[in-house]
């Protein structure tokens, strides 16, 4: 009754087709099923798929796990609540988080350690006032392992976004620390958008120097190269 209530005083519409939805939720069912998802029935790692392979041939993770190409709608979600705070497309890349991360854990049951969200340098925390991969990761991680804060970015880095691939790497040398022994742990690090891995290596690479046995990656979209 109270849900009721709740949504017959504050209506939800889809953010795809605009119907009427419960509070709770940003995407309908029916639009829901209809996004273009990676399917881990075939792939439980997508590492092993041959085209993200050729896109992304010097990962130094061991598991690579991601919901979607990075093409629309999920740009338009990403972009408006990474520069724009427009919350309301949380709710919406929840539902397609939590929908893939029930697929995979199905078709790989091993949990990891810990999941480790990627940190934003101090200063761009300040300037943003939010870490838009926490605010939509976090919830949907709660049933599987605990969240560390082990990681530290310690360099501020110039936007990777303005980079090219060299450049990026370059950028993102020594730029994180992990301040505890990570010995014979497996670890999965949490990021938005996956463009040339170059983050997500680093991340690994202060992870693995610091004893841990496996790093998965996990991230809401790859783009496609």
């Amino acid at each position: 009754m109270k849900q009721a209530i709740l949504n017959w005083l504050f209506p939800s519409y889809c953010v795809q087709c605009q119907n009427t939805i419960t509070t709770s939720l940003g995407l309908c069912d029916y639009c829901l099923e209809d996004l273009p998802l990676f399917d881990f029935s075939k792939h439980k790692n997508l590492l092993h798929r041959p085209d993200i392979v050729e896109m992304f041939p010097n990962c130094e993770f061991d598991n690579l796990f991601a919901c979607a190409f990075y093409q629309p709608p999920f740009e338009h979600w990403l972009k408006r609540l990474k520069f724009n705070n427009q919350i309301h497309y949380k709710k919406a890349l929840q539902q397609v988080i939590q929908k893939q991360l029930t697929q995979f854990f199905e078709q790989s049951p091993t949990l990891p350690d810990a999941f480790i969200i990627l940190p934003l340098h101090k200063s761009r925390f300040i300037t943003r006032g939010f870490n838009q991969v926490s605010q939509v990761w976090q919830p949907c991680l709660a049933n599987y392992a605990s969240v560390s804060n082990v990681l530290i970015r310690n360099k501020k880095t110039q936007a990777q976004s303005e980079l090219s691939k060299a450049k990026r790497i370059k950028n993102l040398k020594n730029a994180f620390i992990c301040t505890e022994d990570m010995g014979g742990k497996t670890v999965a690090i949490v990021d938005d958008v996956m463009t040339t891995g170059a983050t997500l290596n680093a991340a690994t690479s202060a992870l693995k120097q610091a004893g841990a046995k496996q790093v998965w990656a996990f991230t809401t979209c790859l783009t496609p190269i």
